[in-house]
């Protein structure tokens, strides 16, 4: 049996518990820190857009004056 560490990607905090399991059957944890921000999370999203970074990212683009098509996701590969 391997322990994984996991810390919240929102605060960093190391006081994670485990929360259940959602839909898609992905573990669900979370966040005892009293001033985090978001409370819940899942380590592995299959949704790109619930990601983090994404969320920064799309931001931005929206704030530089970016159209809905440069902020999708790409079809050409």
């Amino acid at each position: 049996m391997v322990l994984i560490p996991v810390r919240c990607p929102h605060c960093g905090s190391d006081q994670i518990v485990k929360r259940g399991k959602t839909e898609n059957d992905k573990q669900r944890y979370l966040c005892q820190q009293q001033d985090c921000p978001v409370k819940t999370f899942i380590l592995d999203y299959d949704y790109n857009g619930c990601l983090l970074e994404v969320k920064q990212q799309i931001i931005e683009m929206a704030l530089n004056g970016s159209g809905i098509r440069d902020t999708g996701p790409s079809t050409r590969d």
